[in-house]
């Protein structure tokens, strides 16, 4: 009985992991790359205001905080498509 019971939690996993493929790559993916340029532009913009800005104290302290939201964000953004693909392709190997 209990070898049944594992080939249908398998069955039920690989089903899981197929019916999920499809969301991952049509809503997550987008919106983890939408995400990820979005915070890289911060961070090019918060750089090329260091680069070029004013040598204010108070605007280059505001570009370095940008380029480290900047750097958070990128940091975020990959730690949450490598925490996604490691969940799926987990329950897809169940």
């Amino acid at each position: 009985m209990s070898s049944v019971s594992s080939f249908l939690a398998a069955v039920d996993a690989t089903a899981f992991g197929n019916a999920i493929d499809p969301v991952i790559n049509n809503i997550v993916n987008p919106v983890v790359g939408l995400l990820f340029a979005v915070a890289l532009v911060v961070f090019t913009y918060s750089v090329l205001q260091l680069v070029w800005g004013s040598a204010e104290g108070d605007a280059r302290a505001r570009a370095k905080m940008s380029m480290l939201y900047g750097i958070i964000g990128m940091f975020i953004m990959l730690s949450a498509w490598g925490i996604v693909y490691l969940v799926a392709n987990t329950v897809k190997t169940l």
